[in-house]
């Protein structure tokens, strides 16, 4: 896929790094059967414990209804599992099983194969830079906005 750089838009090839990114990522996860926003879930119930759907959609900026198929998909997998909230009967929290907290380490490793993939050949200068560029991008088109109306489904 060796195209002339001089006659594709820069936001052509940002969309192709991004499909060709999820592409990658989705096939690296395929073998616990998650999807990379799947295993984004188990990293923020690893760190915070556990959470109602509120509590969890607003640490990952995505409206409750957006992550309620793939909470359903985890706690049908046995990564996760719902229970009553000790105080109000009405919440459920959400946390992580055994079986999620076994797949981090492996998760986490997947992400690291992922970061070597993708900025294999670049220096650290260059690697940061491209993360200030992409967070000021992000930032650029997140103003004035709601995120979770933005930012796409898991």
């Amino acid at each position: 896929m060796n195209m002339d750089m001089n006659h594709m838009q820069t936001l052509g090839i940002l969309a192709q790094v991004t499909h060709l990114s999820s592409c990658h990522a989705k096939q690296m996860f395929g073998k616990y059967d998650l999807k990379p926003g799947q295993a984004g879930i188990l990293f923020v119930l690893n760190k915070e414990g556990e959470l109602s759907q509120r509590e969890l959609s607003r640490k990952m900026n995505l409206t409750p209804p957006t992550i309620t198929s793939a909470i359903q998909k985890m706690e049908q997998l046995g990564y996760i599992r719902r229970k009553p909230d000790e105080k109000d009967q009405r919440i459920l929290r959400l946390g992580i099983t055994d079986k999620g907290k076994a797949c981090i380490d492996d998760i986490c490793r997947v992400g690291l194969a992922m970061e070597e993939l993708v900025f294999r050949g670049m220096s650290m200068e260059e690697t940061l830079l491209l993360k200030r560029l992409l967070v000021q991008i992000r930032d650029n088109l997140m103003e004035g906005q709601d995120p979770s109306v933005l930012l796409p489904p898991m």
